[in-house]
């Protein structure tokens, strides 16, 4: 399943997947695209849904490990390390940011049907919230009550594009690198609107 946000690329349509376009770009860090894509695959009858941004990439076994754990441990929700890499296609180390009880990266994620009605949360969050899109998620996930599971395995190739995961990691930042976005900023008014702190 892949989802233009409004900028498609016609080669896609010559590959095997459904090519969802939307009209136009939303602008809201790809979380409409998301719960499009979402909710055709859900029509379509899947069991789980996993997300992966165009500049990211799975290692072989990804899903059938998640969907692995999700069987073993009757969780509705698993997630998974990342490997974070640099913009030259250097690997830079395993992420020490993932947390199963604290953060977990958007790629890292897979809901299952019992998690479904999660979703709509991609497109309900505040504006100032699709910055840290991934941590509202989460925060959701943890509310619901769900079962949960975690595998620790980076199996998550992630593609570092801004300066400050170079700079946790003690890795030159290159020219080409965008600037750390203020999630400070996000994580206030969160926390002003009456939300429990993400961080």
């Amino acid at each position: 399943m892949l989802v233009a946000d409004g900028k498609p690329h016609a080669e896609l349509n010559l590959w095997e997947a459904h090519h969802v376009v939307l009209p136009v770009s939303h602008h809201d860090i790809g979380s409409t695209p998301r719960l499009v894509g979402c909710f055709h695959s859900i029509g379509l009858g899947v069991e789980a849904v996993a997300f992966l941004d165009a500049d990211n990439w799975y290692s072989t076994g990804h899903i059938a490990g998640l969907m692995q754990a999700r069987r073993q441990h009757g969780a509705a929700f698993v997630s998974s390390g990342r490997m974070l890499w640099s913009l030259d296609d250097y690997p830079m180390g395993a992420c020490p940011l993932t947390d199963p009880e604290r953060f977990i990266d958007t790629n890292c994620m897979l809901f299952g049907r019992e998690a479904f009605a999660l979703l709509h949360n991609w497109v309900l969050m505040p504006g100032y919230g699709h910055l840290i899109g991934d941590r509202i998620m989460h925060h959701h996930v943890r509310q619901s009550g769900l079962p949960l599971a975690h595998v620790s395995t980076p199996t998550v190739n992630y593609r570092c594009g801004k300066e400050g995961l170079y700079r946790l990691m003690k890795h030159p930042v290159p020219e080409t690198c965008q600037p750390r976005p203020n999630y400070e900023a996000s994580f206030q008014q969160w926390e002003l609107d009456g939300h429990p702190p993400l961080t």
